[in-house]
C-alpha cells in the first residue's frame, strides 16, 4: 500500500470516526420496542442493564410537600428574656400582694418553666402545622413534642390561678401576665435550611430494577406499567455501561469502515490509486454523516426521533462522479452506521436504504434535466411508502409524530440532491474530478486540440475518430460510460503532434524516419508519445479522467517490431530487453480506458484489410493476445463483456467496407 493511500485512508477513517462519536455517539441506551396496552408477546422481555423507574410528576410533588411538612419547628432558647422579665415581676407581685414570700415563690416557680422554655403557638402555626419543634440552644439540639413544651398562654393561666387566691379584678390580672412573653423564638431560616438538605438528599426514583429482571413474561398482556419500564430504559444513562457501549460502536463503525475500504481496493483501483479521488469520496460521505447528524440533533425533540437522513446527498454525488453501483455500495453501508445508533434500527436503515439507491440509480446522468425532479420525486415517494409500510407492519415507532415524519422524508430529498448539485462545480475544482458533462465538453471535434491535431497530424486525426466511434459503440453496448470512452478515443494519440511525421499513418509520399535511426531510438521516439500526450492534455485542463485514459492507452505493451528488429541487428539478443521497448504504463484501470486500447489495437491490426472477410477473427485475437497479457486484468471486463466487444468492434468495421458502384456515370447531363 502506498504512504499516499496510507494517509489518505487515515485521514479519512479519523474523520469519520470523529465525525460519528461527535453527532452520534448516544447518552442512553437504545431501544428498539414499541408496545400497547394488551398487546402480548411470545417471549420474556428482560431488563439488560440496571435502570430506575421515577416517580410519576404528581407523586413526586406530593412527596416533596410531605417531606417539607415533616421537618419540624425549630425554636431558638433566648437566654436575654428572664432576667429584665424577672426584674420587673417581683417589684409587681410583691406590691400587688404585699407578701414577699408568695412573690419570691412565684419568681422561682415561673424562673423554673423558663429554663425548660416557653414558646408562642400562634406565632409557631405561622410556619409549621405540625406537632413536633427541635429545641436550639448554646449546648446542643433537642427533638421535642410540642404538647411537652409551655405555651405561653399556659403560663398565664397558671400565673393568674396562683393569683387568684387575692381577689384581684381580671384587668389586674392580665396587667401582671401580659409582661410574661416566650423565650423560644421561631428560627426559621435554620428549619429552610434543614429542609433544604432534606430535599437534596430526595430521590425521585421509586423502584429500582436491576438487571435480568423480567419486565413482562410470554404471553402475558402488556400493561401501563410494563410501557412506563421501557420508556424509562430507553431514557436510562449509560453511566457504568457507556465505556463498553462506545468502544463497541466503534469498533462495529470501523469493521464497516473496512469493508468499504477494501471495497475501494477492490472493486475501485481508479479510485484507491487516486488520492484526489480517494478524498472526495471519503469527504462526500463524511458530509453526509454530519449533515444527517446535526438534522437528527435539530428535529429529535420536535419530532420524536427523525427517521429522515442525508443519504441522498452523499448518492446523488457517488453516483454522478464515480457510479451508480458504487454509490448503491456505499448508500447501503450508509444506512447499516445509522442502524448502529438509532433507536428503530431496522427502520431507519430500509428507509435509508431505498431512498439511497433510488437516488443512486437515477440521478447519475446530469445531462438529463429530468434527472433531478425524477431522483427526488422517487427518493421521496420510497422513502414515505417504506416507512407508512413498516407503521402497517407496526414495527416503526413513530406513531406520534407520524405528519411530522413524512413531511421531513418528503423534504429531506430535496435538501440532499439540491446540495449535492450545488456543490458539483465546487467539487470539480477543488477535488480535480469530472462530472458527464465536463467530458461532454470535451467530447467535440470542434476541442482546440482535435482541431491542431486534423491540420498538423490528419492520418493520427483519421485514426481517432475510428477509435472513438469502437470505444464509444463499446461502452454503449456494455453500459460504460460512452461518452468517456469516445473523448478518450479522440484524445489518445494528441501526444503524436509532437513529431507526427514519426507515425505511419502520417506519412505521405515521404521516407519513413525510422529507415534511419536504431530500434532503440525509434522505441524511444515511439512511446514519448503517451508522455507528450498526458503533458499536452495536462495543458489544456482536460478532465483527469481523459488524461488517465491518454496514459493508459497502451498499457504496459511492447512496440514488437521496434523489439524484434533490434533482436535482428543485435550481436547478442540475450542483451536486448523488453523494458526498453514497452509502454510505462499503468494497465487500464477503467472499462473505458480498456475499451479505448482495445479499440486502437483493433483499428490498426484491421486498416489493412482490404474485404471484410477476417475482420470478426482478427477482432477477437487483439482482444484475447491483450486478455491474456493482462492488459485488462484491472478494469474489471468479464468475458461476457468482451464476447460484446469483439461483436460490435466487428459490425463497426466491416460497415466501412461497403460496395461501391464501379461504373457511375460520369460527364455532362443532356438535362
Amino acid at each position: 500500500m502506498k504512504i499516499r493511500n496510507l494517509l489518505s485512508g487515515s485521514l479519512i477513517a479519523t474523520v469519520f470516526i470523529g465525525t460519528f462519536y461527535l453527532f452520534f455517539m448516544p447518552d442512553k441506551h437504545i431501544i428498539d420496542l414499541e408496545l400497547n396496552v394488551g398487546q402480548t408477546l411470545p417471549h420474556d422481555i428482560v431488563a439488560p442493564v440496571d435502570f430506575d423507574l421515577p416517580y410519576n410528576e404528581e407523586d413526586f410533588e406530593e412527596l416533596r410537600n410531605g417531606m417539607q411538612e415533616s421537618i419540624p419547628v425549630h425554636l431558638k432558647f433566648d437566654h436575654e428574656v428572664w432576667q429584665p422579665l424577672q426584674n420587673r415581676l417581683y417589684p409587681m407581685l410583691l406590691l400587688a400582694t404585699y407578701d414577699s414570700s408568695f412573690a419570691s415563690g412565684m419568681v422561682t416557680e415561673l424562673q423554673s418553666i423558663y429554663e425548660e422554655g416557653v414558646f408562642d403557638l400562634v406565632d409557631v402555626r405561622e410556619y409549621y402545622d405540625g406537632d413536633r419543634a427541635v429545641l436550639l440552644d448554646s449546648s446542643g439540639t433537642e427533638d421535642r413534642q410540642l404538647f411537652d413544651i409551655n405555651e405561653i398562654d399556659d403560663v398565664k393561666d397558671i400565673l393568674e390561678i396562683r393569683m387568684s387566691v387575692w381577689n384581684f379584678s381580671g384587668d389586674d390580672l392580665a396587667e401582671i401576665s401580659s409582661i410574661l412573653h416566650p423565650n423560644l423564638i421561631v428560627d426559621d431560616s435554620s428549619r429552610q435550611a434543614n429542609t433544604e438538605i432534606a430535599l437534596a438528599g430526595l430521590s425521585n426514583i421509586d423502584t429500582t430494577i436491576t438487571a435480568g429482571s423480567v419486565l413482562l413474561q410470554a404471553n402475558e398482556q402488556v400493561t401501563s406499567r410494563t410501557i412506563d419500564y421501557l420508556d424509562h430504559l430507553k431514557n436510562t444513562a449509560m453511566e457504568n455501561h457507556r465505556f463498553k457501549h462506545v468502544i463497541s460502536l466503534l469498533l462495529l463503525v470501523l469493521l464497516v469502515m473496512g469493508m468499504a475500504f477494501f471495497y475501494v481496493h477492490d472493486l475501485m483501483p481508479d479510485t484507491w490509486a487516486a488520492a484526489n479521488r480517494f478524498l472526495l469520496l471519503g469527504v462526500i460521505w463524511v458530509l453526509s454523516l454530519a449533515a444527517t447528524g446535526t438534522l437528527w440533533m435539530v428535529l429529535k425533540n420536535s419530532a420524536s426521533y427523525p427517521c429522515a437522513s442525508l443519504v441522498t446527498f452523499g448518492a446523488a454525488l457517488t453516483s454522478i462522479f464515480f457510479h451508480r453501483r458504487h454509490a448503491v455500495f456505499f448508500t447501503l453501508i450508509f444506512s447499516m452506521v445509522l442502524g448502529l445508533v438509532h433507536p428503530h434500527p431496522y427502520s431507519v436503515a430500509l428507509i435509508s436504504a431505498v431512498s439511497g439507491i433510488l437516488v443512486s440509480l437515477t440521478v447519475w446522468d446530469v445531462r438529463e434535466r429530468r434527472s433531478v425532479p425524477v431522483a427526488i420525486g422517487l427518493a421521496a415517494a420510497g422513502g414515505v411508502g417504506v416507512f407508512l409500510l413498516l407503521q402497517m407492519l407496526n414495527t416503526s415507532l413513530y406513531s406520534s409524530s407520524l405528519s411530522e415524519s413524512i413531511l421531513g422524508l418528503l423534504l429531506v430529498p430535496v435538501i440532499g440532491i439540491g446540495s449535492a448539485h450545488a456543490l458539483l462545480f465546487l467539487f470539480e475544482r477543488i477535488f480535480g474530478v469530472y462530472t458527464v458533462l465536463s467530458i461532454d465538453e470535451v467530447n467535440k471535434t470542434n476541442h482546440p486540440l482535435l482541431k491542431q491535431m486534423r491540420e498538423v497530424a490528419p492520418g493520427t486525426w483519421n485514426h481517432s475518430q475510428t477509435v472513438a466511434e469502437l470505444a464509444g459503440r463499446a461502452a454503449a453496448a456494455i453500459n460504460a460510460w460512452e461518452s468517456l470512452a469516445s473523448a478518450g478515443g479522440y484524445f489518445h494519440d494528441i501526444g503524436k503532434m509532437t513529431d507526427p511525421e514519426l507515425f505511419i499513418e502520417n506519412q505521405r509520399n515521404m521516407e519513413n524516419p525510422h529507415d534511419r535511426m536504431n530500434p532503440w531510438e525509434s522505441a524511444v521516439k515511439i512511446l514519448s508519445h503517451v508522455r507528450d500526450g498526458a503533458a499536452m492534455a495536462e495543458k489544456a485542463k482536460l478532465p483527469r479522467a481523459v488524461i488517465d485514459i491518454i496514459q493508459q492507452h497502451h498499457g504496459v505493451g511492447l512496440t514488437k517490431y521496434f523489439y524484434n528488429k533490434a533482436m535482428q541487428e543485435s550481436s547478442d539478443p540475450g542483451s536486448v530487453k523488453k523494458i526498453d521497448f514497452s509502454y510505462s504504463g499503468p494497465r487500464p484501470s477503467t472499462v473505458e480506458a480498456a475499451l479505448v486500447l482495445l479499440a486502437d489495437q483493433a483499428s490498426s491490426a484491421t486498416k489493412n484489410l482490404i474485404t471484410p472477410e477476417g475482420v470478426a477473427e482478427l477482432v477477437a485475437r487483439v482482444i484475447d493476445e491483450n486478455d491474456l497479457d493482462g492488459e485488462l486484468d484491472d478494469c474489471h471486463l468479464t468475458r461476457r463483456n468482451l464476447k460484446t466487444i469483439v461483436s460490435v468492434f466487428t459490425s463497426v468495421i466491416e460497415s466501412k467496407f461497403y460496395k461501391r458502384v464501379s461504373d457511375y456515370p460520369t460527364g455532362d447531363s443532356n438535362d
